[in-house]
């Protein structure tokens, strides 16, 4: 049989009982024999602390100095090698570590399921201003998840103060009211350069609308705006860059006769909303990433279609274009949407269903010459 100590290890039943008779012993004797005794005992201890500076003590000894504390009230007086508070600490450690064992590790309140700590962050990492009431009432009424306050507030994300909508948020909310203009360069054979205007919607990835010229202008853009927004068919938004042409006032201009409030930085963005009623948002200044889609565009443009060809009239190079933007947009399949750009996100033409021993074989259709290809299936 073993006797549990502070630190976790046992004391066999054979060395209590050795330490039991020892003391019962001491009883019977003399004083004078105790006396003499303990004058040995003390003057061995001097001896052995002029030796030692920090003993080691054995896991025996300090169950003693705990059993001699609760039933000697001179403890203090007769300890030598250890100060009383280590005898204090040696006490406290034994106490928790018998509850620990007694509890067996089950103390506390449970803790709830791991899926439902992962819905409370998640929801508390989107949605900073959320409180842990509104938390709590959104996983009750709609997940069947019931918690208190308390708990949904100890498991809360912290992200400091809620923030405003970034440019990310407002262009993934705002998709389908967006299109996005950019201009890219093209040299002739003769170097002479071509621009090329390029008018994108956001949310399929389609190009509306694309036209080639020598000398672009405000009004020649104008027009080619007025060509992709038919029949008042335009978007909320125009998003573009800072491109000189576009009448650019330097400072934020307001007009007379506008809404108050409301100010523009340069002329294409006043036009564009007192006659068609389109908001023009140009991008920061020296940041193309706030185009991003359009600017991404522009480079596959050129690695896929400008880049592979000497062009030796603005006739050819804007009946290239117009045929990669036919294939870009009917046939090319898109990455960023996972899909056909004409189809919208997610799909793709219709295509003859396939079917075990009918015949059908694939073909592929040239794109400029053999440079792609649309692959499609036939009878």
């Amino acid at each position: 049989m073993t006797i549990p100590l502070p630190d976790g290890s046992t004391l066999s039943m054979l060395g209590a009982l050795r330490i039991l008779i020892l003391t019962l012993r001491s009883a019977t004797r003399s004083r004078a024999d105790l006396l003499l005794e303990i004058a040995a005992l003390r003057q061995q201890l001097g001896v052995y602390r002029r030796q030692v500076s920090r003993p080691k003590l054995q896991r025996r000894d300090r169950l003693f100095w705990i059993w001699l504390r609760r039933h000697w009230s001179s403890w203090k007086d007769a300890l030598v090698i250890v100060k009383p508070e280590t005898v204090l600490t040696w006490h406290r450690r034994g106490y928790k570590g018998f509850w620990r064992w007694k509890s067996k590790g089950k103390a506390g309140r449970p803790r709830i399921p791991r899926k439902h700590i992962e819905f409370i962050r998640r929801i508390s990492r989107e949605h900073p201003e959320w409180g842990e009431d509104k938390i709590a009432l959104e996983l009750k009424l709609k997940l069947g998840v019931e918690h208190s306050t308390s708990t949904i507030r100890r498991y809360m994300v912290e992200t400091g103060s809620p923030r405003s909508s970034t440019w990310k948020q407002f262009l993934a909310s705002h998709a389908d009211q967006i299109f996005m203009m950019d201009f890219t360069t093209q040299f002739l054979w003769n170097y002479a350069s071509r621009h090329v205007l390029v008018i994108m919607a956001l949310a399929n990835r389609e190009v509306v609308h694309v036209a080639v010229t020598a000398n672009p202008t405000l009004a020649w853009v104008k027009q080619q705006i007025r060509e992709a927004t038919p029949w008042d068919n335009g978007p909320r938004f125009l998003i573009h860059d800072n491109d000189g042409i576009f009448g650019q006032f330097g400072t934020r201009k307001k007009p007379r006769d506008d809404a108050p409030g409301r100010s523009y930085r340069c002329a294409l963005d006043l036009w564009l909303h007192q006659v068609l009623g389109i908001e023009g948002i140009p991008i920061p200044y020296g940041a193309p990433n706030a185009a991003a889609h359009i600017e991404r565009f522009m480079g596959t443009l050129k690695r896929e279609c400008l880049n592979h060809f000497i062009f030796f009239t603005e006739a050819q190079l804007r009946r290239t274009v117009v045929e990669f933007i036919g294939y870009y947009n009917e046939a090319r399949p898109s990455q960023a949407i996972d899909g056909i750009p004409s189809c919208g996100p997610g799909k793709g033409p219709e295509r003859p269903v396939m079917l075990d021993g009918a015949g059908t074989r694939l073909v592929a259709r040239p794109v400029l010459g053999g440079l792609h290809h649309d692959y499609r299936l036939a009878a």
